[in-house]
């Protein structure tokens, strides 16, 4: 009995420790559920009333033209279901507008009086208005003969479109490239009238007289005299027309009569497509050149063609040194038959400033040379082709613009593309498409610009080519580089065509160092080619053609010193009242030459071989010399005369140091 109460006593009190475990429970999670309860009540009010007065329940984007809607969504804090904030949206819009900036989209701004915000029971509803910065006019000025419609097809914008500020530029440098525009000025303003961007464009354009003139290849060691016209400009459409006599006459050629005639046709009906034709009468016979081109005239192109048509009749001379005289004579001459067809289209990828491209051409040749005159025994055995070759391109160019003065020409602005070019080429030549033999081509080339700072501009060129079959038969390398160390003293741009002269005191300079390199090396061409060195190719002082070979190489240092200030600018004046008293049968308005003035001082070294065993670093071909060049800064097609006196220091004659004056009309500083 003690034993049965003793175990009820304690099951008794066991349940009564559960049920009071139970009670306590249950308050407890009643408690807990009810703060839940509360909890969750106040969020749903809290959330209930962000979500009618606060959340963002729609946004829109218009006027987002040049980029993808969600582009410009990456850039806000502000976006759908988020909490509604000015302070938020207007640092969004500041990002929206800053991202136009870095793009080049001078004038984009978002419309705050087109940008809605509509509140509602349930939310928030955006509305954003982007404006690009669109083009309301363009203003022309400075185009006295050149059609208003010829000057704007070259722009890269147009009205109704969108000012960017690289298209600004690139067009600058179409408009700069015309042989009739000298400068062109594209100034873009903000309209608060019309809420548009207003563009001035202001051109100053090149006088081409319409009078007959002698053609810039004249010098004092052969080359071309010519009586013609030329018009860059014909009635201000742009296109480019030459009818001329010319008489070529080289120490040790025969003269020749030619009657040429030119047209160049840009833009033909108002596509991208330029055509150019030539008809050229020679003694042996007639020659033409059609040329129909699609360039890449802007970076934005996707794509380019070239096609090419020719029969080009002319002499090929072969020239050896005379073991008595020590000169390098003519031994051979030949009458050269050559026919041309070739093409070629490109597709580009890419932006503005990197892009690749791949391109598919064709070219036939066929050459056939005929024995004229020989003088005495010579290595000369040119072989006659009938060559046919399909092959592919692909490239790869990063390019910028990049603005000087005299470099290339005197006193127009020049400008070039900064960057780098490479580009390989395949082709394969077979007799099952024509040709004469079945064979490879490859060819390399690169190119690159660079510049430091302001004052250093650089340039390097390297091409390398070859024919091969089961080896490698007929080579050629050639590697060119320039470097401008310009304005020296740091004394600016002393002239500018749209403005002439600056005003700096009675002389104005500005000074130039130059260091040129270039080399060509044959190989596998005995016989049927030749590398001459002389001052057709650079090397002042020595006779046109005076050493021959199958390699060389050049280095000339010179140092010009443009001339400005007052006493030029006067100069300039007494020149343009003469030439426009000259021209007023002809022209009404003022002419202005631009008379440019430069002293030059240089020193040329130069080498040339026959192969590895003959180059001798010791045997250089020096000389040294100074001289005059001069330009008209504002005359279209003007070349640039030149009077240099050079001293041969190593000429196989006695006495070695002779000078020698050249004078001539060349085409590049």
């Amino acid at each position: 009995m003690v034993d049965f109460r003793s175990a009820a006593r304690s099951l008794g009190i066991l349940c009564l420790i559960g049920l009071l475990s139970i009670g306590i429970q249950g308050e407890v999670s009643s408690e807990t559920t009810t703060t839940s309860q509360q909890t969750t009540t106040s969020q749903q009010q809290v959330t209930g009333s962000r979500d009618k007065s606060n959340t963002v329940r729609s946004l829109v984007i218009k006027g987002n033209n040049s980029f993808s809607e969600q582009r410009i969504r990456a850039l806000m804090q502000t976006d759908v279901w988020s909490v509604y904030d000015e302070t938020v949206l207007a640092s969004d819009f500041d990002a929206i507008i800053n991202f136009y900036m870095e793009n080049g989209y001078r004038f984009a701004r978002v419309d705050k009086e087109h940008t809605s915000v509509k509140k509602f029971a349930d939310g928030v509803y955006l509305g954003i208005e982007i404006d690009e910065g669109v083009i309301g006019k363009i203003d022309l000025s400075g185009n006295e003969k050149t059609k208003k419609d010829v000057i704007l097809r070259e722009l890269l914008f147009e009205i109704g479109g969108v000012y960017i500020e690289a298209d600004k530029e690139e067009s600058e440098q179409i408009l700069r490239d015309k042989s009739y525009i000298g400068a062109a000025r594209i100034t873009p303003l903000w309209d608060v009238s019309s809420n548009t961007v207003a563009i001035q464009v202001n051109v100053t354009e090149l006088w081409s007289p319409p009078v007959p003139s002698i053609d810039p290849a004249l010098n004092s060691q052969g080359g071309t005299f010519l009586l013609g016209l030329r018009e860059s400009n014909v009635f201000g459409s742009g296109h480019d027309t030459e009818v001329r006599y010319q008489r070529i006459s080289e120490i040790g050629e025969k003269t020749k009569s030619l009657l040429t005639w030119k047209y160049r046709m840009p833009r033909v009906v108002n596509s991208h497509w330029n055509f150019d034709g030539a008809y050229i009468q020679r003694r042996e016979g007639d020659s033409w050149a059609i040329l129909l081109e699609r360039p890449q005239y802007t970076l934005k192109s996707r794509w380019s063609a070239r096609f090419t048509l020719s029969e080009v009749i002319g002499d090929f001379s072969w020239f050896e040194m005379d073991p008595f005289s020590h000169t390098l004579e003519r031994t051979d001459r030949f009458e050269v038959n050559s026919q041309g067809v070739s093409g070629r289209v490109r597709r580009y990828f890419g932006d503005r400033e990197r892009q690749n491209y791949i391109g598919l051409w064709a070219t036939s040749r066929r050459s056939k040379y005929e024995l004229l005159e020989k003088k005495f025994p010579s290595t000369a055995d040119p072989s006659n082709r009938d060559r046919k070759l399909v092959g592919i391109t692909v490239g790869r160019k990063r390019v910028t613009y990049y603005k000087t003065q005299f470099i290339r020409g005197m006193g127009r602005e020049e400008v070039f593309l900064v960057g780098s070019e490479y580009a390989f080429s395949f082709g394969h030549a077979s007799s099952l498409y024509g040709s004469d033999k079945s064979e490879g081509y490859v060819n390399l080339i690169g190119s690159s610009v660079w510049t430091r700072g302001s004052r250093i501009l650089g340039t390097a060129l390297i091409d390398i080519s070859s024919y091969f079959t089961t080896h490698i038969e007929n080579s050629t390398f050639q590697a060119r580089t320039s470097w401008y160390y310009t304005d020296v003293f740091n004394t600016g741009d002393i002239y500018t065509v749209d403005k002439g002269f600056r005003k700096n005191g009675f002389l104005d300079f500005h000074q130039t160092f130059v260091i040129k390199f270039k080399t060509r090396l044959e190989f596998g061409w005995h016989g049927e080619s030749q590398v001459l060195l002389g001052a057709f190719n650079g090397l002042r002082g020595y006779d046109y053609r005076q050493f021959g070979g199958e390699k060389m190489m050049v280095l000339r240092l010179e140092s010009r010193t443009v001339c400005g200030g007052t006493l030029f600018k006067k100069l300039d004046e007494g020149i343009e009242a003469v030439a426009t008293f000259i021209a007023k049968p002809f022209s009404k308005r003022s002419v202005n030459l631009g008379l440019i003035l430069s002293a030059t001082a240089f020193t040329d070294m130069g080498y040339i071989w026959n192969g590895k065993r003959t180059f001798n670093l010791m045997d250089p071909k020096r000389s040294v010399g100074f001289g005059l060049r001069g330009g008209f800064a504002k005359v279209s097609n003007a070349g640039i005369f030149r009077f240099e006196f050079a001293f041969p220091l190593d000429a196989p004659s006695s006495p070695s140091i002779k000078q020698m004056l050249f004078w001539g009309i060349e085409s590049t500083f």
